[in-house]
C-alpha cells in the first residue's frame, strides 16, 4: 500500500509540473482532462492491469490496442482543431499512459493481496 500511495504522490507532484511546464497552467481545463483521463485509463487498464500485471494480452496487442486509441484521440484534436500536434501534447500523453500502467500494475498487485490475506 506504501508503494502504490507513494506513486500516486509522486505521479500528482509530476504531473503538476508538467502541467506547468506545458500549459503554463497548474489545474488543467475540461478538455485537457478528458484526453489526461483517456490516457491514463489506457496505460491503467490495458498496459497496468491487462500486460504486466495478468499477462491477459500479448505485448504486441496491447502496444497496438493502445496506439489505435491514443491515434484516434490525437486525430479527433486536429479534426476540431482543438490543439495541433505538438511535442509536448505527446510527452504529456506518454507521461499519463506510464503513469497509469505503473498505479494500474501496483493496484492489481494489492488488491489480489489483499484478497488472498482474506
Amino acid at each position: 500500500m506504501k508503494i502504490l500511495i507513494f506513486s500516486f504522490i509522486v505521479g500528482i507532484v509530476l504531473l503538476y509540473l508538467l502541467n506547468i511546464a506545458i500549459l503554463k497552467t497548474p489545474l488543467l481545463d475540461l478538455h485537457w482532462s478528458i484526453h489526461a483521463g483517456i490516457r491514463f485509463w489506457v496505460g491503467f487498464f490495458l498496459l497496468g492491469v491487462s500486460f504486466f500485471y495478468a499477462h491477459a494480452m500479448s505485448f504486441k496487442k496491447t502496444v497496438y490496442i493502445t496506439g489505435f486509441i491514443v491515434t484516434t484521440d490525437y486525430l479527433y484534436d486536429l479534426y476540431t482543431q482543438t490543439s495541433g500536434f505538438e511535442l509536448e501534447t505527446l510527452f504529456h500523453g506518454i507521461f499519463m499512459i506510464i503513469w497509469g500502467a505503473i498505479l494500474g500494475y501496483l493496484t492489481a498487485k494489492y488488491i489480489k493481496e489483499r484478497l488472498m490475506r482474506s
